[in-house]
C-alpha cells in the first residue's frame, strides 16, 4: 500500500498536466480560428473598397480616352457634291421658225446649282471628276386647225384644255415631217486654243404628224463622262421652235459621281 501511493499520486499529476495541455491546445486553435476569420473579413472588406474606389477611376479613364480620340480624329464636314439641274427657259416673245441646230438656254434662276456655274446656255465645271450628264427635251406640234379648236375652247385628245398649255402659233402644215435631234456637247477650255465642241450624246427621230391633232415627242439621254475644271457642256436641238416650254418636259443637269 505504501509503495503504490507515490505511484498513484504521480499518475494523478501526469493526468492533470495532460488535461491542461489539451485545454491550452484547444484554446490556441480557437484563437487561431478567430484571428483567421477576422483576417479574411478584413481582406474581403479592403478588396471591395478597392474595387469601389477603382470603378469611377476606370470610367473616368475611358471617358478621357474617348475624349482624346475625338480630339485626335475630329469629324470631317460632309462634302458637297457638285451638281446642277436646270429647267428650260420659257420663250419671251414670238417664236421664230428655225430648223437649224440651236443651243438651248436654261432658267438658272429657278434651277439648282451647287459648286457648278452657268453662262449663256452652258454648265460650267469648277471641280474635275467623273460626271453623270443628263438631258431631256420635249417637242410639241399642232397646226392652225388645232389652234382654232383651242381658241374656241374645245377639248382635244391629249390636252388638258386651252388654259393649261401656252398658246403657240404654228404655221399650217409646218412640223408635220420634222427631224427632231438632240445633242449634248462638251467644250474643253484651254489657254492655248479656242474650245472645240465635241459631241457626247446624240438622239433623234423623224415625226410625221397628222393635221388637226396634238402631238408630243421627247428625247432623253444620260451618261457618265470625265470633265475637267473649266470645261463646259451644253445642249443643242434642231427645230427648237417646237420645244415644249414647260420645266417638267425639258431640263438639263449633271452631278459628279467620283473624283
Amino acid at each position: 500500500m505504501e509503495s503504490s501511493l507515490p505511484r498513484f499520486q504521480q499518475l494523478r499529476r501526469t493526468e492533470a498536466t495532460s488535461n491542461r495541455t489539451l485545454i491550452g491546445t484547444v484554446v490556441f486553435m480557437g484563437l487561431l480560428q478567430v484571428v483567421s476569420s477576422v483576417a479574411v473579413v478584413l481582406h474581403m472588406t479592403g478588396h471591395l473598397q478597392q474595387v469601389t474606389q477603382t470603378g469611377p477611376a476606370l470610367v473616368e479613364t475611358s471617358d478621357n480616352l474617348q475624349r482624346g480620340e475625338s480630339q485626335r480624329c475630329p469629324k470631317k464636314p460632309r462634302e458637297v457634291t457638285p451638281s446642277a439641274h436646270l429647267p428650260i427657259q420659257p420663250p419671251s416673245g414670238h417664236i421664230q421658225r428655225d430648223i437649224q441646230n440651236t443651243m438651248i438656254h436654261w432658267d438658272h434662276a429657278h434651277g439648282h446649282l451647287s459648286k457648278i456655274g452657268y453662262h449663256d446656255g452652258r454648265i460650267l465645271v469648277r471641280e474635275g471628276g467623273l460626271y453623270y450628264i443628263y438631258a431631256k427635251t420635249c417637242f410639241r406640234y399642232y397646226d392652225q386647225v388645232e389652234e382654232s379648236l383651242l381658241e374656241s375652247g374645245s377639248h382635244t385628245p391629249g390636252r388638258k384644255g386651252a388654259s393649261a398649255e401656252p398658246s403657240i402659233h404654228r404655221e399650217d402644215g409646218v412640223g408635220a415631217g420634222a427631224l427632231l435631234i438632240q445633242y449634248v456637247f462638251h467644250e474643253r477650255h484651254s489657254h492655248s486654243a479656242p474650245p472645240r465642241p465635241a459631241v457626247l450624246m446624240k438622239s433623234g427621230s423623224t415625226k410625221h404628224w397628222q393635221r388637226g391633232h396634238y402631238h408630243m415627242c421627247c428625247q432623253q439621254q444620260g451618261g457618265a463622262f470625265p470633265l475637267g475644271p473649266g470645261d463646259s457642256i451644253y445642249v443643242s436641238v434642231s427645230n427648237s421652235w417646237l420645244l415644249d416650254p414647260e420645266a417638267e418636259g425639258s431640263y438639263f443637269g449633271a452631278f459628279r459621281i467620283s473624283r
